[in-house]
């Protein structure tokens, strides 16, 4: 497995102002570390791809490894969209506690066993890439992700952060 530092040497992850309602965020920064947390222990990732000119989102499962998502996208038409259109959106199910992640899914990479472990410890299921097909590999280009005070509004925002990636190979 992959060190994080060597995960870093090949995606550089850099932070930048969030913007809300077209202004920059002035609220405290939040810490890459909660980001990633959320994205290893989150249950369900909301995958939003095109489908005939419109959004097509879809509950998935999947793995948040080597600063990437590896997903198990089961829906034909949306795994038809990913392979025309390679731009992603994925979002996590808080409302609250926001993790955006847009992206690029990679053209067919052959899923690891480490990633068929990670998978099997977090579900409790043993995916097969026989009958599944290889998990859907999503490099993230930008990571949004804030935090509020659970009540909609402007003044309700805690934590705020941005991240960009660079260099994903």
């Amino acid at each position: 497995m992959a060190t994080a530092s060597a995960i870093l040497a090949r995606v550089r992850r850099r932070e930048k102002a969030l913007h809300l309602y077209g202004q920059r965020s002035d609220v405290a920064a939040l810490a890459w570390s909660w980001a990633d947390r959320q994205l290893a222990t989150a249950g369900t990732y909301w995958v939003v791809g095109q489908a005939q000119g419109h959004p097509h989102p879809r509950p998935v499962w999947g793995v948040w490894h080597g600063q990437r998502l590896h997903l198990s996208i089961g829906s034909p038409t949306l795994r038809r969209s990913i392979r025309e259109e390679r731009a992603v959106t994925v979002h996590l199910d808080s409302g609250t506690d926001v993790v955006i992640v847009e992206g690029i899914a990679a053209p067919a990479v052959p899923t690891t066993p480490a990633l068929l472990e990670a998978y099997k410890r977090k579900y409790d299921w043993d995916y097969q890439v026989s009958q599944y097909g290889d998990l859907t590999q999503l490099e993230p280009t930008k990571i949004l992700a804030w935090r509020t005070a659970g009540v909609a509004g402007r003044d309700s925002f805690q934590e705020t952060g941005c991240w960009v990636f660079d260099g994903a190979d």
